[in-house]
């Protein structure tokens, strides 16, 4: 009972969450989003691929591709395809947006990335409601992790990670329907599925073949295989009207100087696994899986333990090949920090995969005692990243501390339904989280130490980082001032970016601060200096 009632807090925390932060920053538009919203618009209003046409309405970006002289998204177009018939609908209610920050593409969001991801958390908190801590697996991976802003935004990944783990759970349906005449069409559902997320985000397409192993019968395979040939049939037909071949993808054709030489080398930028990258993905200051979700560190004894059980092995190892296999893949990758990000955005696709190992390893009240404070700590930290702006550089260390909790006693915080009411909005998705975690500690009692002492040593553990602020290098200092100026609407916006730009030292830091002030100093002293 107790458990029950845990994921369904859990469930409806994360779906108040998804819909009460707007998961924008106006006047500032994501490129990666803006790139997507760009062809959704292109298409919709004006009947065309090429984005030439919205970028003078929706803002200019570099997230583009070009070819015979025109400009397109740069992303893969499974988000965006399938976002077009949603806002067709959407825009017998609203008027043609203006901007990206209009309600419509708000809407948009809500209903196709944020649907999908509330969708496929429902479904893996069912996949262990078998276990009493299931629900505290389900409340780390949801809240835990950068899950809980990318469902809320209109990047891809959260997309494709709810796709996958729905490709999955209808197969493993299927399984219990052995010998039903639609377990045929569970399976096609469970390709179509897989395909889509493979045409969302390219590197989910060795995902597809490890999906497709799960099959387990040739006889399985046909309809996964049909299901999965139309996403893939839409693709080629896609390139072959934007890039003039079925077979160039639109990575191929970056209009981007640095992101072209990126796409050139290797295999479309991918090489040799890199045991650094892999160092850096586990430990970075600012990206480090284990430092932001360190609950991960059962992952090893979850799938351990899974294994020797001998219930599912076909399932185990498909979740143990794709988790593992995809991060080796993605070791290979120069750009594996993705820019301005929250965490490790590229490793989403695998995230429910890799969480239904964990429930294996917490057997014990011990380990499910240590495993909370690490869960609480994980919360904690996403909480706050997601309170205000959550795209950060990678020279950022420990953004918790210095940039989230820096922009948020500047007052700016992320924009939300309750926005009118200042940072005190912030406290009604807090409590939703704090209860469902309490929730989520009850049912997966007894635990060492006890909930009250574990909930109290995650607090301490997080405020140490907070109390220690690491030092901050002036690249990301000015970084942080220019962001808060250009785009926090809180007066007065510059004192700060002035302020940092007067404390360059070395020649190398004058001359970013002096692009800093020309980009986004006040124009009457843009000519002069501050």
């Amino acid at each position: 009972m107790h458990e029950k009632l845990a994921s369904r807090a859990v469930l409806a925390a994360f779906a108040l969450t998804a819909i009460f932060f707007s998961g924008q920053f106006p006047p500032f538009a994501n490129p990666n989003e803006l790139s997507r919203l760009e062809a959704v618009y292109a298409a919709g209003e004006l009947g065309t691929l090429s984005i030439d046409g919205a970028i003078p309405v929706l803002g200019d970006h570099e997230d583009k591709s070009v070819s015979n002289g025109r400009f397109y998204s740069n992303k893969a177009p499974g988000l965006a395809l399938a976002a077009l018939p949603v806002y067709k609908v959407l825009r017998v209610v609203f008027p043609k947006p203006r901007a990206s920050s209009d309600a419509v593409f708000v809407w948009l969001r809500l209903l196709t990335v944020s649907l999908a991801s509330v969708l496929a958390l429902a479904r893996f908190l069912r996949r262990l409601a078998s276990s009493a801590s299931g629900p505290l697996v389900g409340f780390a991976v949801a809240f835990g992790t950068p899950f809980l802003f990318y469902a809320r935004s209109f990047f891809a990944h959260a997309w494709v990670a709810a796709l996958l783990f729905l490709s999955w759970d209808l197969m493993a349906a299927a399984r219990v329907r052995e010998g039903s005449r639609r377990v045929g069409a569970l399976y096609a559902a469970a390709g179509l599925l897989a395909g889509w997320a493979a045409i969302s985000e390219y590197t989910a397409a060795p995902l597809l073949i490890v999906l497709a192993f799960a099959t387990r019968s040739g006889r399985r395979l046909l309809p996964f295989a049909a299901g999965a040939a139309m996403p893939l049939a839409v693709l080629l037909f896609y390139d072959a009207v934007c890039f003039g071949s079925p077979f160039v993808l639109s990575s191929a054709r970056e209009a981007y100087g640095q992101y072209s030489a990126l796409s050139g080398k290797g295999f479309f930028g991918f090489g040799a696994p890199s045991p650094t990258v892999a160092a850096e993905y586990l430990f970075q200051p600012a990206r480090g899986l284990l430092l932001f979700s360190p609950f991960w560190i059962w992952l090893v004894p979850g799938f351990a333990r899974w294994r020797r059980l001998g219930a599912d092995r076909r399932a185990v190892l498909v979740c143990l090949v794709a988790v593992a296999g995809f991060f080796v893949i993605l070791c290979g990758y120069p750009n594996w920090h993705g820019g301005w990000a929250i965490g490790n955005r590229y490793l989403l696709p695998v995230l429910f995969f890799a969480g239904l190992a964990l429930p294996h390893a917490l057997t014990t009240p011990l380990s499910r005692g240590v495993f909370a404070i690490a869960a609480i700590f994980a919360v904690t930290a996403h909480v706050l990243m997601t309170s205000s702006w959550p795209h950060f550089p990678v020279d950022l260390p420990w953004p918790p501390a210095t940039g989230s909790l820096w922009f948020l006693s500047r007052d700016w915080f992320a924009p939300n339904v309750l926005s009118g009411v200042g940072a005190l909005s912030l406290l009604l998705p807090a409590a939703a989280a704090a209860a469902a975690g309490g929730l989520c500690l009850r049912a997966a009692a007894p635990l060492a130490p006890p909930s009250a002492a574990g909930f109290a040593a995650a607090l301490l553990l997080f405020a140490v980082p907070l109390a220690a602020r690491p030092t901050v290098p002036y690249g990301a200092r000015l970084w942080r001032a220019a962001i808060f100026g250009a785009y926090s609407g809180v007066d007065p916006r510059r004192e700060e970016l002035q302020r940092v730009v007067r404390e360059a030292a070395t020649p190398s830091d004058m001359r970013r601060a002096a692009g800093a002030w020309r980009l986004y100093g006040p124009p009457r002293a843009s000519a002069q200096g501050p």
